[in-house]
């Protein structure tokens, strides 16, 4: 299985820094991150995140009627 990239993945910009290792946009940036979804250090956050970003789309669609 390859790379899936996190949409949540934003880069530090630091030349100190590996070039991949960057911060989880979730809780700002106390979280380490690759940018790999299967990798994540907080992957029950991650999913909580998508789940309310889900359910906030469908209440939208919903109210459109």
């Amino acid at each position: 299985m390859g790379e899936i990239k996190c949409l949540l993945f934003r880069s530090r910009e630091s030349s100190g820094m590996k070039k991949r290792i960057g911060y989880c946009d979730i809780d700002g940036d106390t979280t380490n991150c690759e940018g790999d979804v299967s990798f994540c250090e907080k992957p029950e956050a991650l999913r909580q995140y998508f789940r309310e970003k889900l359910e906030g789309l469908k209440k939208r669609e919903i109210g459109k009627d």
